[in-house]
């Protein structure tokens, strides 16, 4: 089997034999398995394992802790574990009553079909690794969309300083537009230098000087391209 994840599979009966078996056919599989005969000894390895279990499975009849109740406990320890309830026909009751609880996705009834059960296997492996699949492309997307809202924050903020910026701008250009054709008005010269700007016009009518203009729009225009070099550069972009 071609595992895209380095799966670990724990399998759990007091039968030695039975161990034996299950272990050669995960073999088989090239997957890699421990064996332990109770369920104290399994919870305990469950616990102390350096990365969760891709697969439990367990024989339902052992003393001390029944499967059932071992697979319980190790959904709320590891819950994205598939977990294999093993049972013999007289155990159906259990059965109904472990599904319904949700503890088990799959039981196997004793004795099984080696086939079957390998291709069960197979098939829950790869479950488990859609579900860490699922889970880190969630955990990705979530941390996206936070880069994004603060991100769109920062946009606005810079949206809202270059708005300001511009409301200034045609505040002061129809302040000195107004200016204008008042001085017209009263020297006038409405009709003289008709065919004008409105630079050549507040300069006409000595409302203020050439350098003093080109001053007012260097400082305007520096500004605004300041504030887009700092949106660009904060968004991976270099602007000269």
């Amino acid at each position: 089997m071609e595992a895209k994840f380095n799966h670990s599979v724990l399998i759990v009966d007091d039968e030695e034999p039975v161990c034996r078996v299950v272990a050669r056919l995960l073999r088989r599989m090239e997957v890699e398995c421990v064996h332990v005969s109770s369920g104290k000894e399994a919870l305990e390895m469950i616990r102390k394992a350096s990365r969760p279990f891709s697969l439990i499975i367990t024989d339902q009849r052992m003393p001390g802790m029944k499967g059932s109740e071992l697979l319980e406990k190790a959904r709320e320890l590891t819950p994205d574990t598939i977990r294999f309830l093993m049972t013999g026909f007289s155990d159906v009751r259990i059965i109904i009553d472990a599904v319904n609880k949700g503890s088990v996705n799959r039981y196997i009834p004793k004795p099984w079909d080696n086939k079957v059960f390998m291709e069960l296997i197979r098939n829950s492996l790869d479950r488990y690794e859609r579900i860490l699949e699922t889970e880190r492309l969630f955990g990705l997307a979530k941390e996206q969309n936070v880069k994004l809202y603060m991100l769109n924050c920062d946009l606005k903020e810079k949206t809202d300083e270059c708005q300001k910026a511009i409301s200034e701008l045609d505040r002061e250009i129809s302040r000195l537009t107004e200016e204008v054709a008042a001085a017209e008005r009263t020297g006038g010269t409405a009709g003289e230098g008709s065919e004008l700007d409105l630079a050549g016009k507040l300069v006409s009518h000595g409302l203020t000087d050439q350098k003093s203009l080109e001053d007012f729009y260097a400082r305007a225009m520096g500004e605004l391209k300041r504030q887009f070099q700092e949106i660009a550069g904060e968004n991976g972009f270099e602007v000269f």
